[in-house]
């Protein structure tokens, strides 16, 4: 088992965390911390498939990357999101706008519980 080190400052709890994720399927991984520095243990499943020093400190720059970008553009993609949902509703205008009493006046049950092919057979 393996011990890797990595600085509270550099780097995210959540990059840590989504980067050790990531080779959950490969590695029994074990977090700690104290108040400096994360520690990553990595315990490979099968000994073909060792996950090098490397790799992890790849990975734990791409997942804090992507924290990072996710954070930058939060506000933009809430409002996109919020403009998309907006202009998705549609409100009726008001000389079309009917009451429930309106629409009910207007259909017969005589006209609606006729059997098809006695009209059209």
């Amino acid at each position: 088992m393996r011990q890797l080190k990595y600085s509270r400052e550099l780097y995210s709890k959540i990059a840590l965390i989504k980067a050790a994720y990531n080779f959950t399927d490969r590695a029994y991984v074990h977090l700690d911390a104290d108040e400096k520095y994360y520690y990553v243990s990595l315990n490979a499943k099968n000994e073909k498939e060792e996950i090098s020093d490397d790799e992890f400190e790849n990975e734990i720059l791409a997942q804090s990357a992507r924290h990072e970008i996710y954070l930058q553009t939060k506000n933009i993609r809430e409002l996109m999101l919020a403009r998309a949902v907006a202009t998705s509703v549609v409100a009726p205008k008001d000389e079309d706008e009917l009451s429930d009493s309106e629409i009910e006046q207007q259909f017969c049950e005589d006209e609606i519980l006729k059997d098809w092919f006695d009209t059209n057979g």
